[in-house]
C-alpha cells in the first residue's frame, strides 16, 4: 500500500511546525550472522509481514557448514551486516517465489486481499473511514471516471518495470497501478501507513506533521528564489498526497508560482484532479497546481526543459523501482532543475528496515509482489546516486527527532540536495567560521610564535564575514582569543597600500614587550570570481612575503592557502599551510552605517579633542597627497585637476574650524520671554549636539574637494561619516577610499564606492543627515529615499546662474569678459557656480559679444575642452543642436568627449539651451534694455545657486538684492570670491538646493541638532497639571 500515489481527502489547516533538527545518524551494525539485532517492525506494512519462520538460524547453520566456509568464508566475512542480510534475502527469494507459484492459483491473491482487509480494519479502529472514503469516490460511477481518465491520458511510453506493476500486482492489489480500487483506496491508505510516526495525534494530523516537516527541510534551501515565481514538480505524485502538502507549504512560506504533479498511472492522476477540485478552497491560490499524466523519467515530454525548475520533490516512489531506475530518476531531476534548484526526497529507510525486520519478512514483501523490486531498493545509496547525478547533498536525516533518536531507529529517511551553482561573486557573501587547519605549525614557526602557543593559535576560533565586488572585498574579521576585530575594504587591483594587519609580534602570544609594525599589502584576482590572493609584504621578516589565497570550493566551503615566499624570486620558503572555513550564514556583514552608529553611541565623537584631531586628519589627507589627488583627477578628466588651490582652501578651513570650534560647541543662553508672574526659577540653554552618522554624496566635477570640505563640517559637529564619492570619477574615488582608510584607521569615517544601489542602501540604513551635491533630478530621488526615514537633507545643486552685464566703459567690460570666459574655460563650465547665461545691456551688447568671441578665439586649441566623459559631452552637445546660426565662433568637429567653448547669441528663450542647466562650455547671451528687464527675466525663472550682477550702478545692485531670489548674489565678483569667507554660508534656494553645508559655522549648524534645554531650580508645573492658576488680575496693568 505504501506508494507516493497515496493521498488524503481532507487536510487540516493547522499552524506550521518547526523543521526537525538535522543529524547524520549512524546505523548500528547487525549481528555477525546478518540477523536482525531486534525485530521492532514499524507501521502496518512491516507488521503485516512480520510473522515469519526463523530463517536467521537456518542461515547461521548454512554459514557454519564446512563447504560454505571453504568456498566462501573469506568473502562472507568481509560483508557488512546490511550486505549480508541482502544476500540472505536474494538467496531465499527464488525459493519463496517458487513456493508461491506452486500454490493454487488463487492463494496469492487471497493473501493480498487478507492483508488489505487487515489494513482497513485497523484503519477503522484509528478513526480512518477508509471504506466510506473509497465508496464516495466509486459512487460517481464508472462511466464518469472512464470519461475523465480518457481526457487526461497522454501518449506516454510506459517502462517495462512499471507495466509489470500496472498490469500485474503491486502492494495488495492485483493490478495495483492500473485499477480504480487502488486509486480510490489511496487517500485513506496513506493516512494509515505513517500513523505510527505521530501516535499522539489524529491520522490526518500525523500525515500533515510528517509532510510539513519534509517540505520545510527542502524549502529552507530555496534561498533567494523567494523573490520570483517558482516552478516546482512532484515526481510520482499518485493521487496528489505529497503534492497538496507541498503546495500548502509553499504558500505558507510566501512563495508564488506553479506546482505540477506527474504520475504514470492515469487512474491515479484522474483521482488527483478530482480531489483537487474538491480541495481548491483550502489554498490561497498563490501557487497554481496542475496534474499531468506522464513519465517522471522523461518530464521533457511534459514540457519541462533543461534547467527550468526550482524545486523537485520525490516522495515514496523509489522503493517501487529497480535500483537503476531510481538512479535515472535522480538524473532526470538534475537535468530539469536550474542551478541552485532543490531536490527533496522522502522514502523508506533501508537502515531501519534491515536492522529491525526479519529475513523472511523482506523476502515475503518481494515474493508476494508487495514491492517487487524491494531487494534492489534496500541497497540503493541515495546520497551517492544523487551525487553521481550532479547534486550536492545538503541534508541526510529522518522525521520526528523527538520520537526517533537516530536514523536507523526510524522507518523513513529524508535527503535534501541542491544542483550546484556556478560560483559567482555573491557566493562569497555571508559569514564563515574556522573548520580546520593543516600544516599550521610551520606557518606559526615562520611568524615567530612561541611553540608553547602553537596549539592555542591553531585552534583559536576565527570568524570572517565577506562582501565581495568586482574590484574589492569587504571583510569583518574576528579572532576573539586575541581580542581582534577588524573591518576593512581591500581593493583587488594589485596596488601596494597600508595593510589593515600589523606585523605579528611575540607580544601577541606572550608577555614579551615588542612593538607592532605596520606592513603593506596588495590584492588581486587569481581566478575571478573564486580565487583571490593577498600578498603581505615582508610580513614575517625582511625579504619574506606572505601569500594568502582565498578559494571558494563550494557555496559552503572556503580554502585559504598560505605560503611564505622569497620576496625577489617568489620561491616558496614555508608552506603550503591551509585553513578551511565553513559557511555559518548567508547574511551580508553588518552595514557600515550600523557600525558607525554603534561607535557614535559610545560618545567617542562628542569631545573637543576628538573633533580637533579628526579635523587635522582630514586636512593632512589633502595636504600630504596633493600630487596624488591631482593625478587621479587628471586621469578622470576633471577640470581643473590640480589640487593645489583646493589644498590651500582646506588648510585655511582647518585653521578656521580649530580656532572657532570651542566657542561653537558652547551652549547659548537665550533670554526669558514669559511675563514674570508665569516664570519659574531656572535657566534656558541651547546645546549644539551631533546628529549621528552623516552621508556625503560627492559630485564628479570636484570629486576630492567636495568629499573633504563637507566632511570637515561633519567632523566639526561631532558626527561620524560615510563618504560616497562619484562613480564617474573612478580614479579619484578609489584614491579617496584608500586615503580615508589610512588617515581614519579607527573607521570614524568610511568610504562606500559604487552607484545608485549603494546610495539606496546607505540611505535606507538609515543615516542621520545627508548632503548631496549634484543635479536637480537626482536630488529629487535622494529626497524621495530620505523621506522614507524622515532623514534631514542638505542639497547643494546648481541651476542656470544668470549674469547681468550692465553698461560700462570698455576697460570694465573687458574685465567682465575675462572673468566670464576665463571661468568657463578653466572649469569647462562644469562648475555649479559658473555663469550659465548672460543678460547684457543693449548699449554694450555688440562690444561684449565681440570681446567674448576674441577671447575664445585667442584660446586656440584650448577652446576644445575635454569633459568628464563622452556621455556628459553628448548631453552638452545636444543643447547646441539647431543653434548653429547663432554660434560664435563657428563650431567644428571634435572628439566625442570634447566640446568647444562657444557663444550662442540671442538664442530662442524657449530653446533647450535656455531651459536646461548647461554645465558645460556653452554661453548663451541675451540682449536686455537694462537692469529692470534683466531682473524680471531672472525672477521669471527657477531660483539659481548664484546670480551675478556686473554693474557700476549701485541701483542695479540693490535691485538684484531686493527683487531677485538666489542662493547667493555676487555683485562685481566671480565665484572665487564667493567661496573665500568661512564666516558666511554657501547654499542654494528652491531649485538650486537648500542648507549651508559646505563650510564654516553654517555647516557646523547644519550638521548639528540645536537642543533646547530648560533647567528648573525647582519643579515648575503647567497650569493644566501641577501649577496653580495665576493670581486673579495677573498680567493686567503695567
Amino acid at each position: 500500500i505504501l506508494r507516493s500515489s497515496m493521498g488524503q481527502r481532507n487536510c487540516v489547516n493547522r499552524p506550521p511546525i518547526e523543521a526537525a533538527t538535522v543529524h547524520s545518524g549512524q546505523a548500528a551494525p547487525a549481528s555477525a550472522s546478518g540477523a536482525a539485532g531486534s525485530t521492532k517492525a514499524q507501521g502496518q506494512v512491516q507488521q503485516a509481514f512480520a510473522q515469519q519462520a526463523d530463517w536467521e538460524s537456518v542461515w547461521d547453520t548454512v554459514l557454519e557448514h564446512k563447504v560454505v566456509q571453504d568456498e566462501y568464508g573469506s568473502f562472507l566475512s568481509g560483508l557488512t551486516s546490511e550486505a549480508g542480510k541482502i544476500l540472505q534475502v536474494r538467496t531465499l527469494l527464488p525459493l519463496a517465489k517458487a513456493s508461491y507459484a506452486a500454490k493454487p492459483a488463487g492463494a496469492l491473491p487471497a493473501k493480498r486481499a487478507g492483508i488489505l482487509e487487515g489494513y482497513k480494519g485497523f484503519a477503522a479502529k484509528k478513526g480512518i473511514d477508509w471504506k466510506g472514503s473509497a465508496a464516495s469516490l466509486e459512487q460517481r460511477g464508472p462511466a464518469i471516471w472512464e470519461a475523465e481518465r480518457a481526457a487526461i491520458r497522454r501518449k506516454v511510453d510506459m517502462p517495462d518495470y512499471y507495466r509489470a506493476c500496472y498490469e500485474g500486482p503491486i502492494h495488495s492489489y492485483n493490478c495495483g497501478n492500473g485499477e480504480w480500487s487502488a486509486a480510490f483506496d489511496a487517500p485513506s491508505a496513506y493516512l494509515l501507513v505513517h500513523l505510527h510516526h505521530y501516535p499522539a495525534v489524529s491520522p490526518q494530523e500525523a500525515f500533515d506533521a510528517l509532510h510539513e516537516e519534509f517540505d520545510q527541510l527542502a524549502l529552507k534551501h530555496l534561498g533567494a528564489s523567494m523573490d520570483r515565481p517558482l516552478r516546482c514538480l512532484d515526481m510520482g505524485c499518485g493521487v496528489g498526497t505529497s503534492t497538496f502538502s507541498t503546495r500548502r507549504s509553499l504558500e505558507r512560506a510566501g512563495h508564488k508560482g506553479k506546482l505540477t504533479g506527474v504520475d504514470l498511472s492515469d487512474y491515479f492522476i484522474t483521482v488527483a484532479k478530482h480531489i483537487q477540485k474538491e480541495r481548491e478552497q483550502e489554498f490561497k491560490g498563490t501557487i497554481a497546481l496542475e496534474f499531468l499524466h506522464g513519465n517522471a523519467l522523461d518530464v521533457k515530454n511534459c514540457g519541462f526543459e533543461d534547467g527550468s525548475l526550482d524545486l523537485v520533490m520525490i516522495s515514496e516512489v523509489t522503493h517501487e523501482m529497480p535500483k537503476a531506475v531510481s538512479e535515472s530518476l535522480f538524473k532526470e531531476a538534475a537535468r530539469v532543475l536550474a542551478p541552485g534548484g532543490v531536490l527533496g526526497y522522502l522514502d523508506l529507510n533501508p537502515a531501519q528496515i534491515l536492522k529491525e525486520n526479519q529475513i523472511g519478512a523482506l523476502v515475503d514483501r518481494v515474493a508476494t509482489c508487495n514491492e517487487p523490486y524491494f531487494d534492489q531498493y534496500l541497497e540503493l545509496d541515495c546520497a551517492a546516486a544523487m551525487e553521481a547525478a550532479g547534486f550536492q547533498v545538503l541534508e541526510k536525516t529522518w522525521p520526528h527527532h523527538a520520537k526517533y533518536s537516530s536514523l536507523e531507529s526510524c522507518s523513513l529517511r529524508i535527503l535534501v540536495a541542491k544542483k550546484p551553482v556556478d560560483l559567482q561573486l555573491d557566493a562569497w557573501t555571508g559569514s564563515w567560521a574556522l573548520d580546520r587547519r593543516e600544516n599550521w605549525p610551520a606557518y606559526l614557526e615562520a611568524l615567530g610564535v612561541p611553540q608553547a602557543a602553537w596549539e592555542e593559535a591553531e585552534k583559536s576560533p576565527d570568524f570572517h564575514e565577506y562582501l565581495v565586488k568586482e574590484d574589492s572585498f569587504f571583510l569583518d574579521h574576528r579572532i576573539p582569543s586575541r581580542d581582534k576585530h577588524m573591518r576593512y575594504t581591500a581593493y583587488l587591483d594589485d596596488v601596494w597600500e597600508v595593510s589593515a594587519y600589523q606585523k605579528p609580534t611575540a607580544k601577541e602570544f606572550s608577555d614579551e614587550a615588542t612593538e607592532a609594525k605596520q606592513t603593506m599589502w596588495k590584492h588581486r584576482w587569481v581566478k575571478k570570481p573564486t580565487i583571490m590572493e593577498t600578498i603581505l609584504g615582508e610580513f614575517v621578516g625582511p625579504g619574506k612575503d606572505v601569500s594568502l589565497q582565498r578559494e571558494l570550493i563550494s557555496l559552503d566551503e572556503m580554502k585559504m592557502t598560505v605560503n611564505v615566499l622569497e620576496k625577489d624570486t617568489g620561491k616558496v620558503l614555508v608552506g603550503p599551510c591551509y585553513t578551511w572555513m565553513k559557511r555559518t550564514g548567508n547574511a551580508a556583514p553588518k552595514s557600515v552605517v550600523s557600525e558607525l552608529r554603534e561607535r557614535f553611541n559610545t560618545g567617542v565623537s562628542r569631545s573637543l579633542e576628538w573633533r580637533l584631531k579628526a579635523l587635522d586628519q582630514a586636512g593632512n589627507l589633502v595636504l600630504e597627497n596633493v600630487d596624488a589627488l591631482s593625478a587621479a583627477q587628471a586621469k578622470d578628466h576633471v577640470s581643473p585637476s590640480n589640487m593645489m588651490g583646493a589644498a590651500m582652501m582646506v588648510k585655511g578651513a582647518v585653521g578656521f574650524y580649530k580656532g572657532n570650534l570651542p566657542a561653537w560647541m558652547e551652549s547659548t543662553k537665550p533670554a526669558e520671554t514669559l511675563p514674570p508672574f508665569m516664570q519659574t526659577e531656572g535657566e534656558w540653554e541651547v546645546v549644539p549636539e551631533p546628529k549621528g552618522v552623516g552621508l556625503v554624496i560627492a559630485p564628479w566635477n570636484a570629486p576630492a574637494l567636495l568629499c573633504i570640505l563637507p566632511l570637515m563640517g561633519m567632523l566639526a559637529a561631532g558626527n561620524l561619516c560615510v563618504i560616497k564619492p562619484s562613480e564617474a570619477a573612478p580614479a579619484t574615488s578609489r584614491l579617496i577610499a584608500r586615503l580615508i582608510a589610512k588617515y581614519f584607521p579607527d573607521r570614524e569615517v568610511v568610504v562606500e564606492e559604487g552607484g545608485r544601489e549603494i546610495v539606496q542602501e546607505i540611505i535606507g540604513s538609515p543615516v542621520d543627515h545627508i548632503l548631496f551635491t549634484g543635479g536637480g533630478e537626482v536630488a529629487k530621488k535622494i529626497m524621495c529615499l530620505a523621506s522614507q526615514h524622515l532623514t534631514p537633507v542638505s542639497l547643494e545643486l546648481g541651476g542656470k546662474n544668470p549674469c547681468f552685464v550692465d553698461a560700462a566703459d570698455s576697460e570694465q567690460l573687458a574685465l567682465y569678459v575675462a572673468e566670464i570666459i576665463g571661468t568657463k574655460s578653466y572649469f569647462g563650465g562644469q562648475f555649479c557656480q559658473a555663469q550659465d547665461y548672460c543678460l547684457v545691456h543693449e548699449k554694450v551688447f555688440d562690444e561684449f559679444v565681440r570681446l567674448c568671441e576674441e577671447k575664445i578665439s585667442a584660446l586656440g586649441e584650448k577652446r576644445t575642452i575635454q569633459l568628464i566623459n563622452a556621455t556628459h559631452a553628448k548631453r552638452v552637445k545636444s543643447l547646441q543642436e539647431g543653434m548653429e546660426h547663432c554660434a560664435r565662433p563657428e563650431v567644428s568637429s571634435v572628439p566625442e568627449d570634447c566640446v568647444q567653448l562657444t557663444l550662442f547669441v540671442e538664442p530662442p528663450k524657449d530653446s533647450a539651451i535656455m531651459e536646461q542647466e548647461i554645465f558645460g562650455p556653452l554661453l548663451p547671451i541675451l540682449r536686455v534694455t537694462g537692469e529692470e528687464e534683466a531682473m524680471a527675466f531672472v525672477v521669471g525663472r527657477p531660483k539659481p545657486l548664484v546670480a551675478y550682477c556686473y554693474s557700476p550702478n549701485a541701483d542695479a545692485w540693490a535691485l538684484f538684492r531686493d527683487k531677485t531670489s538666489s542662493g547667493n548674489l555676487a555683485v562685481n565678483c566671480g565665484p572665487q570670491r564667493m567661496q573665500s569667507n568661512f564666516n558666511v554660508g554657501f547654499g542654494g534656494v528652491g531649485d538650486s538646493g537648500f542648507g549651508h553645508s559646505i563650510w564654516g559655522k553654517a555647516a557646523f549648524d547644519d550638521y548639528s541638532h540645536h537642543k533646547t534645554v530648560f533647567k528648573g531650580k525647582k519643579f515648575g508645573g503647567s497650569v493644566w497639571g501641577a501649577s496653580p492658576p495665576p493670581p486673579k488680575g495677573a498680567g493686567k496693568g503695567k
